[in-house]
């Protein structure tokens, strides 16, 4: 078959174009027919076009003799659109795997009227050991929902509403012989406390320069890496009746006795590719960056190949320079290769009302505190001033007074105007007296004017008025 369903990316692509992409992992491609499993066959060979196959197994006539059309996928790709954003996830906070999914408002509104679960079991015909009701109380619109898992199994059967065949995820690995491989999982985030959620590799590929954690089910056993390698510290750790060892580890280069290794635990290992977000400044929710404008400006240092590596077609790929590109953005683009992956969400701008905070100005010698909200700064920093406490207020401290978190009013001392001459102390009565009469300018006749009051003069004569406090400071020969 020519097409196939991605799962990664959420949309029909050609075999050729997956190809040329390096888009080899396992489960990754749907038959659009049947649903089933299907990888590509024929990518280096001189005698058959590059096609999808399903696994050894689960052939069809019809499914194997199908060419198909992007429009007819579609179909595939919305009832599937669920199991896409199935993930499973390891908190070193709480030392606790977790499974995650997202519903759209559509299918909640559609699951919650018919009072669906999502259920996991650890056994395809055992009772489920997870089991949520799909409605507003446990999941929101388009935002992941983590649940904990406190059961252990090799492999756990994710069923969805609307769908009759489970679908089956491996988080813990051992090969048909029952020799135990270590999970790996990709580092996320990590807080300032150094805590981390690191997300499972579901390919067989693993990249340098990229955080990982190795994560054994059962006793560790020692890793013969090379050089070119970064171990962290080994964690020890318990959960579902069962003991953990897990390492923090990053890929800085190739070497012989490091693939030896990992091929041992079928895995390879590869150079990184990067991508960034240069335009518009986004915030990131989950694992999506919300876009809020109908294009987006990015670095990439991989060619994005329309319906290959990238959820969009040719028209919406703009090459601007060397590895920046402008992709337009409709409502979700997917962007994957290698260990790099992007999803961009167009979101419409929204200003959501605010009551807007005035900052009150308040000149005093003294303050004392009313509350416990009051602060004091000055040259040697600032300190929480308790209710009822009185401070003097000079030129070089100020009191900031805060209303749940939010600056409401400001104390400084009187300013003293003696110190203050020519253009500064001028400025300083226009901020503070506004009262103004018409300029005469045979007012100023007698008067040894200077420069300062000079240049306001001419500044008024402009507008022809002139203000009265400061007329007054010119005529006594202040200003």
């Amino acid at each position: 078959m020519r097409l196939a369903y991605d799962r990664i990316l959420s949309v029909c692509v050609d075999a050729e174009t997956a190809a040329s992409s390096g888009g080899f992992e396992r489960y990754r491609y749907e038959c659009a027919c049947c649903g089933e499993e299907v990888h590509i066959c024929a990518a280096d060979s001189m005698y058959q076009v590059t096609h999808f196959r399903h696994r050894s197994g689960n052939n069809n006539v019809e499914c194997e003799n199908y060419l198909g059309n992007r429009s007819a996928i579609r179909t595939i790709g919305s009832i599937k659109y669920a199991q896409d954003k199935i993930e499973f996830y390891f908190s070193s906070f709480t030392k606790l795997f977790s499974v995650s999914v997202t519903f759209t408002a559509e299918e909640l509104s559609e699951y919650e009227q018919s009072r669906a679960c999502f259920q996991i079991r650890a056994d395809s015909d055992s009772q489920p050991i997870i089991s949520k009701p799909i409605d507003g109380a446990m999941f929101l619109p388009n935002v992941s929902t983590t649940i904990l898992i406190s059961t252990f199994g090799w492999k756990y059967n994710i069923s969805f509403p609307n769908d009759e065949n489970s679908r089956q995820y491996e988080l813990f690995r051992k090969d048909p012989q029952g020799y135990l491989f270590p999970s790996i999982f990709k580092m996320q985030t990590e807080d300032g406390t150094g805590h981390y959620r690191a997300k499972l590799i579901r390919s067989e590929t693993l990249y340098t320069n990229t955080p990982y954690l190795i994560v054994f089910p059962h006793y560790f056993q020692k890793c013969q890496f090379g050089d070119g390698i970064v171990l962290g510290d080994i964690i020890q750790f318990r959960t579902m009746d069962r003991d953990f060892v897990a390492t923090p580890v990053t890929f800085t280069q190739k070497s012989v006795q490091t693939e030896q290794q990992l091929a041992k635990w079928n895995y390879r290992l590869e150079a990184n590719e990067t991508v960034t977000l240069l335009w518009p400044p986004s915030s990131q929710i989950d694992d999506s960056i919300a876009i809020g404008a109908d294009s987006a400006i990015i670095y990439s240092s991989f060619e994005l190949l329309a319906y290959g590596n990238i959820n969009v077609g040719p028209s919406d790929i703009c090459v601007i320079g060397e590895g920046l590109v402008k992709i337009s953005i409709s409502r979700t683009t997917k962007i994957y290769k290698r260990n790099v992956e992007m999803i961009l969400s167009r979101v419409e701008d929204s200003f959501p009302e605010y009551q807007k905070i005035f900052v009150t100005e308040i000149a005093s010698n003294s303050y004392t505190a009313q509350d416990e909200d009051a602060y004091l700064f000055n040259r040697s920093g600032a300190i929480r001033l308790s209710n009822g406490t009185t401070m003097p207020i000079t030129a070089s401290s100020t009191v900031r007074h805060y209303s749940f978190g939010y600056l409401d009013s400001v104390v400084k001392a009187p300013i003293n105007r003696d110190s203050l001459a020519g253009g500064a102390l001028i400025e300083d009565i226009l901020k503070s007296y506004k009262r103004v009469e018409k300029l005469v300018w045979s007012d100023f006749d007698q008067i040894d004017i200077s420069d300062d009051a000079l240049n306001y003069l001419e500044a008024c004569d402009r507008t022809g008025m002139i203000n009265s406090a400061a007329k007054r400071f010119i005529e006594e020969g202040r200003i």
